[in-house]
């Protein structure tokens, strides 16, 4: 096309062909200073230059004096200033639409900018970009540069008429762009720098859409990485659409760990025929950050941009899959692949649920780098997690991320109990992790059969509501708190997961009436019978309204944390009746209720209550005792321990209820103190004559008839003349004495035993050393029933007691092996007969000579 001269008035226009070469020529100049080249008929049809379009501008001193004729004038510039000796020459280096390298005939000396003129992605606007190269090292760069875009338009009658166009300065790089109004124009070009009288322009013809055309393409997009289960990394990614070439780009990727933007240390690979890529030496623990650029392979030099950042970062695992859903039943494999170089997949371990090692039959090494591993989904779990984990001797090194297996439908034990008040209910279940689900629950007024049947058809009936749920332990048991409540409707409860919404639990369908756990009755009495039957009574609780049925349970209170419990048979009344096996002792007493069909829960039991006895008088006779001395060294005290014997009850009038023990010193002052119904007593003693009484007391009164005990460090009388003691077995041993005659008869006989072996252990208190017995004087020979091996070696103390204290005991010993034997035994048993005979002889002679 060659556009009419009337469009330029008053300008000579140089030949296409010196144009073409970059011979200099006139140039026509407009009004505003530009130069006007017409680069029309760069080809034997005489078509316009295309789009996308790149060339350089070069600019250069030329002597002025070359501007003044013939034909060796520079043609390719206006005529510069008279006044200045030198101008600056500005060239489109050439014209073309093949972009590649620039040709290495640069003018010398010259300045260079690049220009590549393209339309947009959408067809929108034709954009025009002017640079100076970044690696140029001329420093004689002009101050200003500027673009100038005109849209022209074709009119039938061949004329070319100008629409609008815009202006753009800059110092070293331009942008500037127009926008295109109709589907063919042309853009008329014009390049102006400062310091020079003119600049060149170019015309450039806009395809239409729907050609195809080369154009610098848009950054791709979707980047994304993955890895197979083989360990290998692949970053894979799209081109924008529209896509107007049906050649396939050339890629370039480029990725860096540096965290330092102004500076980053890229390594690039250059990707053709596809639009991926594999990725190796990926450490983990870095990130690392990828970005994608593309080119026609026709234009190479025309790069799209950058695409948006993508980052990667490998933990030392990665699961493939990393979340995967199956039904009970299934079959799963789970790859791990390791991203450490340095750990062989061969030692990796799998951990199930963080608790359970698997056995290795269930896993294998794919390579060097991969594990993969075969399990089947729990039944009662919403999901299972798997851990790839580095055995470190009795332990193992677990990363945080693991691979998760959804269950589908999985029948997850839900219980639910109803409060005593009928305004909430609790919910709770088993072997389920503490994070990543929902409870869920949908409530209708209906009952649980029509509900579960509407739902079947696929009718849904209700309003879904998600609980409140707290934790309850780190792992295990979880509850979630249903408030309020419609205690009569149908509830349809079931599992979600958090991270997966179509992972449910089998649903549970609850009425809350049926699953009241009541509160405990109240009021709870017991009253000891003479007869020795404990009557029992108590009040039911307000809520709920229906008939309940109790259970009661009973122990003798003996101080122990876990009592042994006796439960009486079931039963519907208030009350209850109890034979007791003790009527003096001291039982714990609880009573608990739930609905009398056996729905629901048994309620807790109710308060503790420990019965009182039943007196009608007060106790006979005290307790027996004995006493245990223990010196101390370091003071003149003596430290009393009292071993206390508790007389059994012979009729059921009246019980212990606790003892009283009375001192008396030697100024007549007489103090008591209570010590319960205990087995020993200690106190300090400081030598002086001291007594000491144990009573018996109740509700009724103290006994009256008791022991006493006096204390004395003076001389005791001696009234015993022999002592001996012989092992008969291991479980019996004899003993013998003898008084002396004419002596004070005692009012008791004690004797005290202990084992030689066993007495002087640090962690004995007295009254375990200690063994004791007391006895009639008038008994002369004694069977101590218990344990006496004959690998230990036995002391035995006879105690005379008297009204006013203790006369001197005797001692003798039992020692190892020395069994007496069935002949020693019956030897003892003649001569213990024979002292009798002996004894009642004498007493008859002397009778007889006092007659």
């Amino acid at each position: 096309m060659v556009l009419p001269a009337s469009l330029y008035p008053n300008h000579n226009f140089c030949p296409v062909s010196d144009v073409i070469s970059c011979q200099p020529c006139l140039l026509p100049v407009f009004a505003s200073g530009a130069v006007l080249v017409e680069p029309v008929e760069v080809s034997p049809h005489g078509d316009l230059l295309d789009l996308p379009w790149q060339t350089g501008l070069c600019c250069s001193s030329t002597p002025a004096q070359l501007h003044h004729g013939g034909e060796e004038e520079d043609r390719g510039s206006a005529p510069s200033d008279t006044g200045h000796p030198h101008t600056l020459q500005c060239l489109f280096r050439n014209f073309t639409s093949t972009l590649g390298p620039h040709p290495e005939t640069e003018p010398s000396r010259a300045t260079c900018w690049d220009i590549l003129c393209r339309v947009d992605e959408t067809w929108d606007n034709v954009i025009c970009d002017l640079k100076h190269p970044a690696t140029s090292s001329d420093t004689s760069i002009p101050g200003s540069v500027a673009l100038s875009l005109q849209h022209l338009t074709t009119l039938p009658d061949i004329e070319v008429n100008s629409t609008h166009g815009t202006d753009c300065v800059g110092e070293d790089s331009i942008t500037c762009s127009i926008a295109l109004h109709v589907v063919s124009s042309i853009v008329m070009v014009t390049a102006n720098v400062s310091n020079t009288t003119a600049g060149p322009l170019v015309m450039l013809s806009v395809p239409p859409r729907t050609s195809q055309r080369l154009w610098k393409p848009s950054p791709p997009l979707n980047l994304t990485h993955t890895q197979t289960t083989e360990g290998e990394l692949i970053l894979s990614w799209s081109d924008p659409q529209p896509h107007a070439s049906p050649v396939q780009l050339s890629y370039e990727v480029r990725y860096n760990t540096s965290q330092s933007t102004s500076h980053p240390n890229w390594l690039h690979v250059d990707v053709s025929g596809a639009q991926w890529v594999s990725l190796t030496g990926l450490r983990p623990g870095l990130q690392y950050t990828l970005q994608i650029r593309s080119h026609h392979p026709a234009l190479p030099h025309l790069w799209s941009d950058w695409s948006q950042q993508h980052r990667i970062r490998l933990e030392n695992v990665t699961y493939l899959p990393e979340r995967v859903v199956a039904s009970f039943g299934d079959s799963v494999t789970v790859y791990c692949v390791c991203n450490d170089l340095r750990v062989n997949a061969s030692t990796m371990v799998w951990i199930l649920n963080s608790r359970d090692r698997l056995p290795k039959s269930q896993y294998a090494a794919v390579n060097d780098r991969v594990s993969k591993i075969t399990v089947r989904p729990s039944e009662q779990r919403l999901s299972d997690t798997l851990h790839c984990c580095q055995p470190f001797g009795e332990t193992y090194s677990c990363n945080y991320h693991y691979s998760t297996i959804y269950i589908k439908d999985p029948v997850i034990d839900i219980s639910c109990v109803t409060s005593g008040d009928l305004d909430s209910m609790t919910c709770r279940w088993n072997n389920l992790p503490i994070g990543g689900i929902n409870f869920m629950s949908r409530v209708a007024d209906l009952s649980c059969d029509v509900m579960e049947e509407a739902e079947r058809v696929g009718v849904p009936v209700g309003v879904v509501r998600q609980a409140k749920c707290e934790s309850s332990g780190y792992r295990g048991v979880k509850s979630c708190n249903l408030q309020p409540i419609r205690v009569t409707s149908c509830y349809k409860l079931w599992m979600e997961s958090k991270t997966d919404n179509s992972t449910r639990s089998h649903p549970v369908y609850i009425t809350p009436m049926d699953h009241v756990k009541p509160h405990p009755p109240s009021g709870l009495e017991a009253v000891s019978m003479p007869s020795g039957v404990l009557k029992l009574a108590w009040v039911p609780p307000e809520l709920p309204i229906y008939d309940m049925q109790y259970q009661v349970r009973y122990a003798l209170s003996t101080g122990r944390a876990h009592p042994f419990w006796q439960v009486l048979a079931l039963q519907t009344e208030s009350w209850a009746e109890v034979l007791e096996p003790d009527v003096c002792g001291v039982y714990n007493v609880q009573v608990r209720c739930m609905h009398i069909n056996g729905s629901g829960t048994w309620s807790d039991w109710s308060h503790l209550l420990y019965t009182s006895t039943h007196n009608s008088r007060a106790p006979d006779q005290g307790p027996d005792f004995w006493r245990v001395f223990q010196e101390d060294p370091a003071s003149t005290q003596t430290n009393v321990t009292l071993l206390i014997e508790h007389s059994p009850i012979v009729e059921p009038t009246y019980c212990v209820e606790e003892l009283v023990v009375q001192h008396q010193g030697s100024g007549g002052t007489v103090t008591e103190e209570k010590i319960g119904l205990v087995s020993s007593y200690s106190f300090e003693w400081r030598g002086e004559v001291h007594s000491v009484t144990v009573k018996a007391q109740n509700s009724q009164g103290s006994s009256t008839r008791n022991t006493h005990m006096t204390l004395d460090r003076h001389p005791k009388r001696q009234c015993v003349r022999s002592f001996s003691a012989s092992r008969v077995n291991s479980s019996c041993v004899v003993l013998l004495w003898s008084l002396q005659p004419n002596s004070s008869v005692p009012w008791s006989l004690v004797v005290e035993w202990s084992g030689q072996n066993h007495q002087d252990r640090p962690d004995q208190t007295p009254e375990s050393r200690e063994r004791w017995t007391r006895f009639p004087p008038t008994d002369k020979l004694l069977y101590l029933y218990g344990h006496f091996y004959d690998t230990d070696e036995y002391e035995f103390i006879l105690y005379p007691v008297f009204a006013d204290g203790e006369g001197e005991p005797v001692y003798t010993k039992v020692f190892r092996g020395s069994d007496a034997g069935p002949a020693a035994y019956m030897l003892l048993m003649i001569i213990a007969f024979l002292s009798i005979v002996l004894f009642v002889t004498l007493g008859s002679i002397t009778m007889g000579e006092r007659g």
